[in-house]
């Protein structure tokens, strides 16, 4: 054997030696970088489908409080040139017939 042999198994023993843990250390750091970043993707997901539910939840509860539920009057105008219009009551719940004054008498009374 020359040295030259020798020297060239020595130095690849010795490289794979050190090699190592090198490998072990870049593999440990590797799978903690790969958490962090899985943490990263599984939090943003989480708050993308909060986001999601909670306009969801706000459309369907908007889409309910769209239903108005109490009385209402009916107005029907007999003349457009400033004349007095006729009021009905509709008759609903504890007003029923109940009847609501002339325009020109509240306007009286309200001067």
């Amino acid at each position: 054997m020359t040295d030259a042999s020798v020297n060239g198994r020595k130095q690849g023993w010795l490289a794979s030696l050190l090699l190592i843990p090198i490998l072990i250390a870049a593999a440990v750091v590797g799978f903690f970088v790969f958490v962090v970043i899985l943490g990263l993707v599984l939090f943003a997901a989480a708050v993308l489908v909060a986001r999601l539910w909670w306009l969801r939840r706000r459309m369907r509860n908007a889409g309910a409080s769209q239903t108005l539920e109490g009385e209402y009057v009916v107005v029907r105008a007999t003349a457009r040139d400033g004349g007095s219009a006729e009021r009905e009551a509709v008759p609903t719940g504890e007003n029923a017939g109940a009847v609501l004054p002339q325009r020109g008498a509240r306007d009286k009374d309200s001067r």
